[in-house]
């Protein structure tokens, strides 16, 4: 029997952000953006890194203050220069009615303000913010021999905000020697790529035993496009069995992937062809392209005295 060689890991908790930006920090000191949690910054070895949106919204208030301060340096000019002294009083009174209009409204709109600094600021370092990401994609492969875990776990955290085929083949790999499980936190279509990756192929057929449900649509669209392709390996008939498997779990993608499924009929697990039969059977005018009729014949063939069919 095949040594199985991949090595058993855990891997840190990790939650995916609500905003690609929740990942960003940057350092006050010297302005290098990172995506990594490090506590001191990679350039200048200062502790001054901040989370990019508090950098933002304290550009947003200092934004504010001014205009406060200028409105108030306004009110103070036009009392000092008041010809009378109602005239002072009213241009006194009316200042402060407009400055605490002035204040109320800005504290109102204050998110907007701070989601246009935020828009501002990215736009304004864009260069910068990539040369940090690139710095630490950089990083976390100067520690990959040592350290393999490590060096995923810190691609995991840029590709939050790096995205594109080198980091996600760089991760594929790494994952490739990895054993997966249930309970990890497993990413799938974050990792498809433009061309064919035979190692991206069996990590595909891994995903379809032990997370089914990270296989949707474009996954299915990337194994029917190299379908030719993962044949030619070596378990290549099995990845595509287990994909097929897979795509039994929605109606939707049966019908939508009914000439790939058709072809792995006889192979699928006996669970998953029970499925299919009863999803069809409960669907008989659906536009099943044939799926239906080469279904029946392999239970004809396979199950014709099984009691559940």
């Amino acid at each position: 029997m095949p040594v199985n060689k991949k090595k058993p890991v855990t891997f840190r908790s990790f939650k995916a952000p609500r905003y690609v930006t929740d990942k960003l920090r940057i350092c006050r000191r010297c302005g290098r953006y990172t995506a990594l949690g490090e506590e001191r910054c990679g350039k200048c070895g200062s502790a001054s890194l901040i989370p990019v949106e508090k950098q933002a919204t304290a550009l947003a208030g200092r934004k504010m203050h001014t205009r406060l301060l200028f409105l108030l340096l306004l009110t103070l000019g036009s009392v000092y220069f008041g010809q009378s002294l109602e005239q002072m009083v009213l241009c006194g009174a009316g200042g402060i009615v407009l400055a605490g209009l002035f204040y109320y409204t800005q504290r109102k709109v204050r998110q907007n303000e701070n989601l246009y600094a935020l828009n501002a600021l990215l736009g304004k370092s864009i260069d910068k913010v990539w040369d940090g990401l690139e710095i630490n994609r950089q990083e976390a492969v100067s520690v990959l021999r040592e350290n393999d875990v490590l060096a995923y776990e810190k691609l995991r955290e840029i590709s939050i905000l790096l995205r594109g085929d080198r980091i996600a083949r760089q991760r594929v790999a790494l994952l490739h020697g990895f054993q997966l499980r249930k309970d990890m936190y497993l990413e799938l279509e974050q990792l498809l790529l433009k061309d064919f990756e035979p190692l991206l192929a069996e990590y595909i057929g891994e995903i379809a035993k032990v997370r089914p449900d990270l296989i949707k649509d474009r996954t299915l669209r990337y194994v029917k496009a190299y379908e030719v392709q993962i044949l030619e390996m070596n378990n290549g008939v099995a990845i595509l069995t287990g994909v097929a498997g897979a795509a039994v779990r929605l109606k939707r993608y049966a019908l939508l992937y009914s000439g790939m499924l058709g072809r792995y009929l006889e192979d699928l697990p006996r669970d998953r062809f029970l499925r299919l039969s009863k999803m069809i059977a409960a669907s008989p005018y659906e536009a099943w392209n044939g799926l239906d009729l080469r279904v029946a014949e392999v239970r004809e063939a396979k199950y014709r005295w099984d009691p559940d069919f």
